[in-house]
């Protein structure tokens, strides 16, 4: 029976994954492509968390799109699975007053997010892991595109252990990805309903992978922690996680969307990375 539930958590998973990618796909293929940032050149850095620290960004061109900080997913294997550690959950975060996103004017936006307890199920976009080591070992063993991993293969990504072991990013308390955890609270609290809306080219923050630190607060609605977390920002085309007014999507004062982007099924890119 044990073995029953969790084929069935795994099939969920996939066809959960499969409605995300195509609702962004759908309202996409309705669009003119929109050019992204043309370089992949960092122009942040996560001193603050990894000190003195080994530590080497990844700035190789994992898509067409946008540089690792873009979290760009192609197609729904780009989710590696993986589960253990508490994680930052920064999917609903852009204007205050619970989770805002604040530029900090040197390339990272500071995200309020919610910390996800240990022992949970996550997915980490195989495009946008953030340290460059660790990515080269998860495409090695998942493929470019993550099929041969957890939940579409059956082997175990690099990238699960590097952040259950607390060292993707060296200083970080705990790492941003994302969970269905809130999700199942949609009913209760609407505002955790999966529901994106694609933006024009603006400013964002991509908080894939993006390291955190805990502050020691609480969210009264949901009774978990607060962390803030450094997510880059990104100029392009996205999506917001929940259902918004398209002109919400450039938020008033000096906030941004933690945000994502899926290309069209047949896109043309703008994306020129160096090399």
């Amino acid at each position: 029976m044990k073995q029953l539930n969790i084929i069935n958590s795994s099939v969920t998973l996939v066809v959960l994954l499969c409605l995300l990618a195509l609702a962004a796909f759908v309202y996409n293929s309705q669009q003119p492509p929109a050019a992204a940032q043309s370089s992949a050149g960092a122009t942040f850095d996560f001193g603050r968390f990894t000190k003195n620290k080994p530590f080497v960004l990844n700035t190789l061109p994992t898509t067409p799109y946008g540089p690792p900080w873009a979290d760009i997913l192609m197609q729904p294997s780009n989710f590696v699975e993986c589960s253990g550690a508490a994680i930052a959950l920064c999917y609903y975060s852009g204007p205050g007053p619970t989770t805002p996103c604040v530029p900090d004017g040197l390339g990272i936006a500071n995200c309020t997010c919610y910390e996800i307890p240990a022992g949970q199920s996550y997915l980490v976009d195989i495009n946008a892991i953030l340290n460059r080591d660790v990515y080269l070992k998860t495409v090695a063993v998942c493929g470019p595109d993550g099929s041969l991993c957890k939940p579409t293969g059956s082997r175990p990504a690099p990238v699960c252990k590097a952040i259950n072991d607390n060292t993707l990013i060296p200083g970080a308390d705990l790492i941003s990805t994302f969970s269905l955890y809130l999700e199942k609270r949609a009913k209760e609290y609407p505002q955790f309903s999966i529901d994106p809306t694609t933006c024009a080219k603006s400013s964002y923050a991509g908080c894939m992978t993006a390291p955190c630190k805990r502050i020691h607060k609480r969210d009264k609605t949901t009774g978990l922690p607060l962390v803030q977390c450094g997510c880059p920002t990104f100029d392009g085309p996205y999506q917001v996680g929940t259902a918004i007014n398209t002109d919400q999507c450039v938020l008033d004062g000096n906030y941004v969307w933690s945000a994502a982007y899926t290309p069209s099924p047949s896109p043309s890119p703008t994306f020129q990375p160096r090399r």
